[in-house]
């Protein structure tokens, strides 16, 4: 229900000061999600899956770039930028939905068991 995906039918949230019955769409540009089930399109590569999600989230287009970047790198997939998802293993795609969920730098992000069949990373 926070992240818009259900209805509530009772009872109101706020998120950074948005109400969840009436600034849905404000909501939605703040926060990032990172859902239980990966959420990916097999033949794109990481890097591409970034730059779309950037474009979704309203990231300006000289932004991207740089942003896809810091976001591979921060999850440890700098060196598979250019590999087709359906090529990496299941604990890359999940570092993958996890970058995703950061892409326009969200002021909130939910995130449900994003670290299932992660390698450990230093």
């Amino acid at each position: 229900m926070l992240t818009g995906l259900i209805r509530a039918t009772a009872g109101d949230s706020f998120i950074w000061g948005n109400r969840l019955s009436s600034d849905l769409q404000n909501i939605r540009e703040i926060t990032g999600i990172c859902p239980q089930q990966n959420v990916l399109f097999p033949f794109l590569t990481v890097e591409e899956h970034l730059y779309f999600f950037c474009r979704l989230k309203g990231v300006a287009e000289k932004d991207i770039p740089a942003m896809v970047l810091a976001n591979m790198t921060d999850v440890g997939l700098l060196d598979k930028r250019h590999v087709p998802v359906h090529a990496l293993s299941g604990g890359m795609k999940r570092k993958t939905c996890l970058a995703i969920s950061l892409a326009g730098d969200p002021k909130c992000v939910f995130l449900d068991e994003p670290t299932s069949g992660m390698d450990p990373y230093r």
